[in-house]
Order: C-alpha cells, then sequence, then structure tokens
C-alpha cells in the first residue's frame, strides 16, 4: 500500500518529481533547483517519523510539497484518478478558525477566499481532507522547546504564553496573531525574526510531536487516521 500526502508549502526539484502530471502553467513554490529554496518535505518527513516507524514493511508513505493550496488541491484530485490503489491525502492550512460542526471540505468550500477552486470537492472521503488548524505556525507555538532550541537564549516566550492563556486552544489563534507573536518573540535572536521560508523546515525537524498532537486536534486526526489505515492494510 502506498500513501501519499499531499501538502501545501514549498518545496524543491525532489517534489517535482513525485508529482503525476506536470500541467502548463504549474506556479507554486517549488522552484527548479535545490539551491534556491529550502523545501518542507525533510521537515515533515522528521515530523511523520513516527509513521514511518510503525509502517509495514509493505507500506509506503510519500510527502509531496506542492507549493500553493490551490495546487496541493490540484495534485490531489489528479493523484484519485491516477492512483486509485493509494490512500491520497491532502494537507492545507484552515486558513481561518474551523466550525466544530463542519468537515474540512465544507470548511474548505465554505470559504469564499477558496473559490471557485474548492467548490468541487464533494464526494470526497472525509478522511482523506486534512488541516493545518489554522496555519503551520499553531504547531510551533504547541512546542516552546522546540522554538528555544532553534532561536537561542535571545528567544522571548512571554508573550506567547500569556496571550494564550486567553485561547482554549492553538487552533483559536488567528494566522496573523502567530506571525505577531512569533516575530516578537524571535526578532532580538541571531537568527532575527521569524521568516517561515528560512526557520519552518528546521522547526518541523525539531517539534515534539506528542506535544502538537495533544495542543492540536486536526494535527492529532490527521497522525490517527493514518495509524488507522495502515493498521487495516497490515491486517
Amino acid at each position: 500500500m502506498n500513501i501519499y500526502i499531499y501538502i501545501e508549502g514549498a518545496g524543491d526539484e525532489d517534489d517535482t518529481e513525485l508529482l503525476l502530471k506536470p500541467r502548463p502553467g504549474f506556479r507554486s513554490g517549488i522552484r527548479s533547483g535545490k539551491e534556491t529554496t529550502t523545501g518542507l518535505r525533510p521537515g515533515f518527513i522528521k515530523f511523520f517519523q513516527e509513521l514511518y516507524d510503525i509502517a509495514a514493511e509493505n507500506i509506503n508513505i510519500f510527502i509531496v510539497m506542492c507549493g500553493s493550496r490551490r495546487d496541493a488541491y490540484e495534485n490531489f484530485k489528479i493523484a484519485l484518478q491516477s492512483q486509485p490503489e493509494a490512500f491520497n491525502v491532502l494537507l492545507i492550512d484552515a486558513e481561518s478558525s474551523v466550525d466544530s460542526t463542519v468537515t474540512p471540505w465544507e470548511h474548505l468550500r465554505n470559504r469564499t477566499e477558496d473559490h471557485p477552486w474548492i467548490l468541487d470537492a464533494v464526494n470526497f472521503e472525509d478522511e482523506q481532507c486534512h488541516l493545518m488548524v489554522q496555519t503551520m505556525e499553531a504547531w510551533f507555538i504547541a512546542d516552546i522547546d522546540a522554538l528555544r532550541k532553534f532561536y537561542g537564549e535571545e528567544f522571548r516566550e512571554d508573550t506567547i504564553l500569556h496571550e494564550m492563556a486567553r485561547y482554549d486552544s492553538v487552533e483559536k489563534v488567528s494566522k496573523r496573531t502567530l506571525k505577531v507573536w512569533l516575530e516578537a518573540a524571535t526578532r532580538r535572536t541571531d537568527k532575527k525574526k521569524y521568516h517561515k521560508t528560512n526557520h519552518a523546515p528546521k522547526l518541523l525537524e525539531l517539534l515534539d510531536v506528542a506535544k502538537v498532537r495533544q495542543a492540536s486536534p486536526y494535527c492529532d486526526r490527521l497522525f490517527t487516521t493514518l495509524t488507522t489505515i495502515m493498521a487495516a492494510s497490515a491486517s
């Protein structure tokens, strides 16, 4: 069994090779040549390491960075048609707060900012759509120790910890607020203020997945779904 996870975010030439079908005018965060960008795939592979560890010998997991959220969705749809025997997963930012009464697909279709490209997302399995709620940075603030390890002793987490007391979950913090918190906490560090392209790949590798899963129900949902799928395939 093959599991393919199509993820919103910057990649490199290795990700381009994993795409099933090049499209005319393809424009995404994937630039040609590894020297031009630090792709997120190595970070996600490390983040998902426990899934690789429990995968049976006949199960292969492939991480594919697709660039924009629209490109990730289009590549996911191509995969459904081209490799129906695989378990294909879409993983993108929610971009806004997710109502617990709707499915991930419904959340995306309800967002006018994602129209019209998401409107044909009907009759797809709920377990194949997963969200980084509201964005990847929510996972980062779930593990302050990882942030401190990466940024060093000048990292200032006080504001993040103080402000988080107002929220029930990291998933309730808006994308803009997460960016403000991280930039404020890191601006005096040697690495300067938080920069997603430059810092996110390494931060992903440092995260304690158990902490992120505990803080982020949608992250836990992703791991639980893939674990269940692999267990069913191995039985």
